[in-house]
């Protein structure tokens, strides 16, 4: 509407100037146009560049994800550029598992991403945008041929993982994948297993003598997983130093 009022102020401010007899009275309407012109352009641009008749708005959704990689529990992260300071998530939604393209964050200067690794029961994402709207009717209905509602602002990615994710870039990912399928590295972990569950069991026979043929399998248990979730934290931490 302030555009079509810009357009009439402009013309009749024109017409009365030009085609009106009587001067006194046509330059008169004319200057009373040309200030309502003038006035329609400053709120445009207050619009436009100071959000005049707007809010900003912040919409909160949390979404269930789950991992890249099926039968892991894994977050990527790509950096992009030289600099690495920009970067996005790539991860999936239980409506997006079977999808062949991951979703990726909103490459954004105002988009921040956030991971936080602790004690909970399901990865999720918590979404936070913030945009700009219009405060009313009144306010749409004048600056409405904007376009301008509903301007993204900013936005707060929350990632909320469990212990036993990892957050890999894409980079680190790769190089985990391709280690880990390494013969003389799988040999080499086969060999130390061993010896550190051996090492386990005696230890633990030695405090208790008497132990049963039920709890030395459990000792046993216990040890390959945590020989396991050692040997992988080490690989990871050879791998981010690099």
């Amino acid at each position: 509407m302030i555009l079509v009022s810009i357009l009439i102020c402009a013309g009749l401010a024109y017409y009365f100037a030009v085609f009106l007899q009587n001067k006194k009275v046509g330059y008169g309407l004319s200057f009373t146009f040309i200030a309502l012109f003038i006035l329609s352009l400053v709120l445009l641009i207050s619009n436009e560049y100071g959000h005049l008749g707007m809010q900003k708005i912040t919409d909160e959704k949390t979404y269930q994800i789950q991992s890249v990689q099926k039968g892991s529990n894994l977050l990527l992260k790509k950096e992009l550029g030289t600099s690495g300071k920009e970067s996005v998530y790539i991860y999936r939604t239980p409506e997006t598992a079977n999808k062949k393209k991951p979703t990726t964050t909103k490459v954004d200067s105002h988009v921040r991403n956030v991971v936080k690794t602790g004690n909970y029961s399901a990865a999720t994402l918590t979404k936070k945008t913030t945009r700009w709207e219009y405060k009313n009717d009144f306010y749409a209905f004048l600056f409405g041929i904007s376009d301008n509602n509903k301007e993204f602002v900013k936005q707060t990615n929350t990632f909320k993982v469990g212990q036993d994710w990892l957050v890999l870039t894409t980079s680190q990912a790769s190089q985990l994948q391709k280690k880990m399928k390494s013969k003389s590295f799988q040999a080499q972990m086969k060999q130390e297993g061993a010896t550190y569950v051996k090492d386990a069991v005696t230890k633990a026979m030695q405090a208790n003598p008497s132990m049963s043929t039920a709890e030395q399998q459990q000792v046993t248990q216990q040890a390959e997983k945590a020989f396991k979730a050692e040997s992988q934290a080490k690989l990871i931490q050879e791998i981010k130093n690099k």
